[in-house]
C-alpha cells in the first residue's frame, strides 16, 4: 500500500514538474521583451473595438475586416472587451495574451497527458512552448493569435466528454459537463478565424464516436450554448449582405480570380511551422540575409523534426486508433483544403495546426525512445539532439526580435514595435487634444488612426487624425500636433510646424515622428474666409464661411463632437445667373470619428472659376447602396426652430471669392 502512494506521489511531482518546466519556458518566452511587439493596423483597430464595448458605447455584431473584405466575427472584441475593461492601455492588454498563450500550452501538455502519457505531453509541451512560430504568433492584439488556446480547451472536452479515454471510471456528471460546454467553446474558439473553420470536421466526428456516451440533456445544453454562441454573427452578417447584398460574391470574385489552381504554399507554411523555421520570411522579408546573419549556422537541424512527425504519424495511427483522426484533422485538414488555392494563403491561417504538430513531434520522439530501448547512450543522444533543436529555436527567435527592434523592416514585414511608440504615448499624456497628420484617415485603412486612438485613449480627450492635403482642423484650445511618417508634405502640413518640434525616431534606417505643441490654434496663412452666417445641418454641422480663388474653392466648417459611422461626402456648385451649372466638386468631408466640438474645419478643393459665376450651392451627403438603388441622400438643414428647410446652402458670390 505505501509503496503505491509513494509511486502515486512520484507521478504526480513528476507531473507536476514537467508542466511547471513547459509553462515557465513558454511564459518566458513570450513575455520577454514584452515591448517589442507588433501594434499596427488590425491589432489597434480590435482594440478600438474592444474599448468601445467596454466602455459600453456599442456592441458589435461583426469584428473587422478580414483580407476578403468579409467581416470577421465578433467573438475576439467580445473576448478582449474582459482585459480591457480591467486596463484600457493596449500595452497592458498585450500582457494578457501573452499569458493566455502560456496557458494555451498548458492545455496541449494536460491534453497529451491524458491521451498520450507524461513522456509525450513533456515533449509536445516544450516543442509547442519554444516554437519560434508559436511564440511569434502569441505575443499581439490580433484574433490569430486570441483563438487557439480557446480551439485547444474545446477540444479537450470533447475528447472527455465523446471520445474514448483510458480512464474509464469518471462520473457521469464530468461527462455530461464536457458534452455540454466542448461544442460552444470550440465553436467559439473557431470562430475568431475564417482558416480555423475546417476543424468543425472534428465536431460531428466527436459526435459519431460518442454517440453511445450520449446524455440528451448535455447535447440539448449544448446545442442551445452553441447557438448562443453564433447568434451574434449570424445576425451581423445578415445585416452585411442587407446593406451590400454582393458583399460575398464580390470577396469569392476576388479570391479565386480566374479559376483556382493547384499549390504547394499551404503545405510548405506546415512544414515551415512544424521545424520552427523560416520566421525571417516573415518578419524581415526583404532583409532575409541581414536578419539571418545573427541565426546559429545549425538551426536547419531544425528541419529533424519532420522525420518525427512522419514517426509520429505512423505510431499514431497504429497504436491510437481513433485518437490519431483526430490529431490528422487538427494538424493537417486546413493546409489539404488550401492546395487548392481559392484564396491567397498565408501561414498565420494554420496557427491552430501548430499544437497538433507540436504532439505528432512529441509521439515521434517517444516512439524513438521506444525503439532505443535497449541503448541508454542512443536514448540520451536523442533527447541531447532535441535539446539542441529547441536550444537553436530559442535562439534564433531572440536573435530576430533583437533585429525588428534595431533595424526598420519594410511592409509587410515586422512593422514598428510597441517600444518605439511608447515614448511618443507618454510625451503626449499630458495634452487634452492631439492632431495626428498622416498620410490617411479612413479606420479601417489606415493604421495611425486607430492605432493612435488606442494609445491615447485614457489621455486625450480628443484625438484626431487628418490627411494635411484637402484639410485642414484647428482645435480651439491648446493641442500638441503630432506629424507621423509618410504624411505629406505642403502648405497645410506646415501650417503646423512650430519652434516646438521634437523627434521621435523608430528604427535605424526608418523614419521619424515629429511632436510640435501649440498653445493655440495656428492662424490661417492664406487669403481670408469671406464668412457667411452659419448654416446647421441636421447633424450638427455648421458651415461658416467659403473662399473661391485660383480655381479652388476653401469651405469653413464649425464641427460637433465625435460621430462615429458619419462618413459624408459634400459637395459644391457654381450656377450662373439663370440656373446654369457651370462647375461642381464632389470630395469626401472629414470622418465623423476624428470630430471634436468646437473644432474649426477648413476643407480644400478644385473648383474651376468661371466669371459668370453668382452663386455657389453647398451641401452634404451620403453615399447609399444595398438592397435600394445606389444613389444618396442629403442632409437636411435645420432653422431655429430645429425643422428641416432645405437640402443645400445657397451662397451668393462676394467680391474677391470669384
Amino acid at each position: 500500500m505505501r509503496l503505491r502512494i509513494r509511486a502515486s506521489l512520484g507521478k504526480r511531482r513528476r507531473d507536476l514538474a514537467s508542466l511547471l518546466l513547459v509553462v515557465l519556458l513558454a511564459a518566458a518566452l513570450r513575455l520577454g521583451r514584452s515591448d517589442v511587439v507588433e501594434y499596427f493596423h488590425d491589432d489597434a483597430m480590435l482594440a478600438t473595438l474592444a474599448l468601445e464595448l467596454a466602455d459600453g458605447q456599442r456592441f458589435p455584431l461583426t469584428g473587422i475586416l478580414s483580407s476578403t473584405g468579409i467581416p470577421n466575427s465578433p467573438v475576439s472584441v467580445y473576448f478582449l472587451a474582459l482585459p480591457f475593461a480591467l486596463f484600457s492601455d493596449p500595452a497592458v492588454v498585450i500582457h494578457f495574451v501573452m499569458i493566455w498563450n502560456a496557458l494555451g500550452v498548458a492545455l496541449l501538455w494536460l491534453l497529451a497527458r491524458w491521451h498520450c502519457g507524461w513522456r509525450i505531453a513533456l515533449f509536445a509541451g516544450l516543442a509547442y512552448a519554444v516554437n519560434p512560430w508559436a511564440v511569434l504568433f502569441s505575443r499581439k492584439i490580433w484574433a490569430q493569435e486570441l483563438h487557439t488556446p480557446i480551439i485547444i480547451l474545446g477540444l479537450l472536452l470533447l475528447l472527455k466528454g465523446f471520445w474514448e479515454l483510458r480512464d474509464s471510471g469518471r462520473r457521469a456528471r464530468s461527462v455530461a459537463v464536457s458534452q455540454s460546454l466542448g461544442l460552444p467553446i470550440l465553436l467559439f474558439g473557431l470562430q475568431f478565424h475564417f482558416a480555423a473553420w475546417p476543424l468543425a470536421l472534428l465536431i460531428p466526428v466527436s459526435f459519431w464516436l460518442g454517440r453511445r456516451r450520449l446524455h440528451i440533456g448535455a447535447v440539448l445544453a449544448a446545442v442551445a450554448l452553441s447557438t448562443a454562441v453564433c447568434a451574434p454573427y449570424a445576425l451581423g452578417l445578415a445585416q452585411t449582405l442587407e446593406s451590400d447584398p454582393a458583399r460575398i460574391s464580390d470577396a469569392m470574385a476576388r479570391s479565386v480570380g480566374s479559376r483556382p489552381q493547384f499549390s504547394s504554399a499551404s503545405l510548405s507554411a506546415t512544414l515551415r511551422l512544424a521545424a520552427g523555421a523560416g520566421l525571417e520570411y516573415w518578419l524581415a522579408p526583404d532583409q532575409v540575409a541581414d536578419i539571418t546573419a545573427g541565426f546559429t549556422p545549425l538551426l536547419p537541424l531544425a528541419f529533424a523534426l519532420i522525420p518525427l512527425i512522419a514517426l509520429g504519424i505512423g505510431a499514431a495511427i497504429a497504436q491510437m486508433r481513433s485518437f490519431a483522426w483526430l490529431i490528422l484533422i487538427w494538424a493537417f485538414l486546413p493546409s489539404l483544403l488550401l492546395i487548392v488555392e481559392w484564396t491567397p494563403v498565408y501561414i498565420h491561417y494554420f496557427i491552430p495546426s501548430i499544437p497538433a504538430l507540436a504532439l505528432l513531434v512529441g509521439i515521434g520522439l517517444d516512439r524513438v525512445l521506444r525503439l532505443a530501448a535497449r541503448s541508454y547512450a542512443l536514448q540520451t543522444l536523442v533527447c541531447l539532439s532535441f535539446a539542441l533543436i529547441l536550444a537553436l529555436q530559442i535562439q534564433a527567435w531572440h536573435a530576430a526580435l533583437g533585429y525588428v527592434d534595431r533595424r526598420h523592416v519594410n511592409y509587410p514585414g515586422f512593422t514598428t514595435p510597441l517600444s518605439k511608440l511608447l515614448p511618443l504615448r507618454d510625451a503626449l499624456s499630458a495634452v487634452d487634444d492631439v492632431v495626428v497628420l498622416a498620410p490617411g484617415m479612413a479606420w479601417n485603412l489606415h493604421h495611425e488612426v486607430a492605432v493612435w486612438d488606442t494609445l491615447l485613449w485614457d489621455s486625450a480627450k480628443c484625438a484626431r487624425t487628418i490627411v494635411p492635403a484637402g484639410y485642414a482642423v484647428f482645435p480651439n484650445q491648446a493641442f500638441a500636433a503630432l506629424m507621423a511618417p509618410g504624411a505629406p508634405q505642403g502648405r497645410l502640413t506646415d501650417l503646423y510646424r512650430n519652434e516646438s518640434a521634437k523627434s521621435f525616431p523608430t528604427r535605424e534606417g526608418g523614419r521619424e515622428y515629429t511632436l510640435y505643441r501649440w498653445s493655440a490654434a495656428p492662424a490661417w496663412h492664406d487669403s481670408s474666409i469671406h464668412p457667411i452666417a452659419p448654416q446647421r445641418f441636421a447633424n450638427g454641422i455648421r458651415l461658416t464661411g467659403y473662399r473661391w480663388q485660383d480655381d479652388q474653392i476653401a469651405l469653413e466648417w464649425l464641427l460637433p463632437a465625435r460621430q462615429t459611422g458619419e462618413d459624408l461626402q459634400y459637395s459644391a456648385q457654381a450656377y450662373a445667373a439663370d440656373g446654369t451649372r457651370l462647375a461642381q466638386l464632389d470630395a469626401r468631408f472629414w470622418h465623423g470619428r476624428h470630430w471634436c466640438e468646437g473644432d474649426r474645419l477648413l476643407t480644400f478643393g478644385p473648383l474651376v472659376q468661371q466669371e459668370s459665376a453668382r452663386s455657389l450651392t453647398i451641401a452634404l451627403y451620403k453615399l447609399r447602396k444595398g438592397k435600394e438603388a445606389e444613389g444618396y441622400i442629403n442632409v437636411e438643414l435645420l432653422d431655429e426652430m430645429d425643422r428641416p428647410t432645405r437640402q443645400s446652402v445657397a451662397i451668393r458670390i462676394a467680391a474677391g471669392n470669384g
